[in-house]
């Protein structure tokens, strides 16, 4: 894993999209190249671009372009926004970047991003794209899944949100506000205690730890009504799975997860026909990505040849 230090300065690029927004992002790896494969990284929640660093690899040659959701990190508020809205804004950066043809990979709560943009975007351009930890739509039930998280799904159906953020300032906004970053990590590490074992070993890692409070308090760089609008979301995503196809889509989850419950994963499986899924029954929602994604990268720019 690289240090936040090793950073390549493109962590904080921005760009103006026709509706006059500003969508921030960073690029990690190797410049835009034709020659090279883009990934189109969508952060989990609530975090930003910066998660993005996880994906670099100095094994081969990749690019990530990592975009801030509107409202977090650099990316303009956006009112109305439905996870629908993305992929335009995706095609957007990537006639910006020069990229014809990219892969898609969402991670926790880009989830949905990324399934919207197999549902929008041509396979022309769109060549494959893996979920990995990935949130569900609700429906698909939510046994097995922490208790904090559940209620808070469940609140975030019916709640305005500007009460929502008022939830999130509690759970993650104030502290991720603080001037000291080390006040945000030894809160986050009190966070983490709720969460999984394997989870809070993974934050035992000095630099793995700042990176991951350092993107969630870029997350709240704007306020707290950024990433309740993202949240809120979860509960009505504008579109059923039904609707997506699968062939390109490889689903990635760890059965001892218990912030987005595997059950819900192998539901999701079924209904979205033709894709695969990629079980580890040892892996939880934050050891899979850190322990595999080197395995989901490769797998994921390869995957054209399915």
């Amino acid at each position: 894993m690289t240090s936040p230090s090793q950073r390549q300065p493109q962590d904080s690029q921005t760009f103006q999209l026709p509706d006059g927004r500003t969508l921030g992002f960073a690029v990690f790896g190797s410049p835009p190249s034709p020659d090279i494969p883009t990934i189109f990284y969508f952060h989990g929640f609530p975090t930003s671009r910066l998660e993005g660093i996880l994906l670099k690899s100095e094994k081969f040659a990749l690019t990530v372009v990592a975009i801030d959701r509107p409202g977090m990190g650099l990316s303009s508020f956006q009112l109305g926004r439905r996870i629908l809205d993305w992929p335009s804004d995706v095609l957007a950066i990537a006639d910006h970047l020069e990229i014809a043809r990219f892969y898609c990979l969402g991670d926790s709560g880009g989830s949905p991003y990324a399934l919207a943009c197999v549902k929008e975007i041509s396979r022309t351009r769109l060549l494959g794209t893996a979920v990995v930890s990935g949130i569900y739509p609700l429906s698909l039930g939510t046994q097995g899944m922490m208790f904090s998280a559940r209620m808070l799904f469940v609140a975030a159906a019916w709640l305005p949100t500007i009460v929502l953020a008022k939830f999130l300032d509690l759970e993650f906004g104030n502290m991720a506000r603080d001037v000291d970053p080390k006040v945000s990590e030894e809160s986050f590490m009190k966070v983490m205690e709720r969460r999984s074992e394997r989870d809070r070993r993974c934050c035992e890692d000095e630099e793995l730890r700042k990176v991951l409070v350092e993107t969630m308090r870029e997350s709240f760089r704007q306020g707290s009504e950024g990433p309740a609008w993202d949240f809120g979301l979860y509960a009505d995503w504008g579109f059923e799975l039904e609707e997506v196809d699968g062939q390109s889509v490889t689903l990635w989850h760890g059965e001892k997860d218990i912030n987005t419950p595997f059950g819900m994963a192998e539901k999701g499986a079924k209904i979205l026909k033709g894709c695969k899924l990629r079980a580890f029954e040892e892996e939880t929602h934050l050891s899979l990505p850190l322990n595999r994604m080197e395995e989901i990268v490769q797998a994921l720019i390869n995957s054209e040849a399915r």
